[in-house]
This record gives structure tokens, sequence and C-alpha cells, in this order.
């Protein structure tokens, strides 16, 4: 926010608009639309959890040419996805 003032003041306004004297709650979540594409654009550039979970491939696969084997972990990298815009 410190980089972007202007981003902050209307973030601010949003709130106060919505809850001018007085914590915004979850109930005021949908009345927050600049607020709500803020958290998703943080989530987007630093995800709560860059490579996710792992998970174990159950059968032998081909992806692009490449061969996984049956009980592999494979662990998908969520932070290029969602940098990725090729991908979106």
């Amino acid at each position: 926010m410190t980089r972007y003032p202007d981003v902050q003041r209307r973030a601010q306004a949003d709130v106060d608009n919505v809850a001018p004297d007085r914590l915004p709650t979850l109930d005021d979540y949908d009345s927050l639309p600049y607020i709500r594409a803020m958290i998703k654009e943080i989530i987007r550039w630093a995800p709560v959890a860059p490579l996710g979970l792992s998970h174990a491939v159950l059968e032998d696969d081909i992806y692009e040419n490449y061969f996984i084997p049956k009980g592999t972990r494979v662990v998908a990298n969520i932070w290029y996805t969602f940098l990725c815009l090729k991908l979106l």
C-alpha cells in the first residue's frame, strides 16, 4: 500500500462508504467490490501455498511427451499458474 497510495485511498473510501463509524464485517463483503478485487489480486500475486499440495499419480501417464510412472508425487506450481497470463 505504501507504493500505491492511490489504491489505499480508494480502498479506504470504499470502506468508509459502507462502514463509516465501524470496522467492516463479512456481512459487508458484497458491498465492497474494490476490496474484493484487491484481495483477489493479492492472493494471485502471493498465494498462501505457492506450490500447493502434492498428489500421487494413480496410473502411468504421459504428459507432453513426459512419462510419469504410477505413484510419482506431483506438485502444481500455483504461483506460476496465477502469473502466467497465457493460461488465463
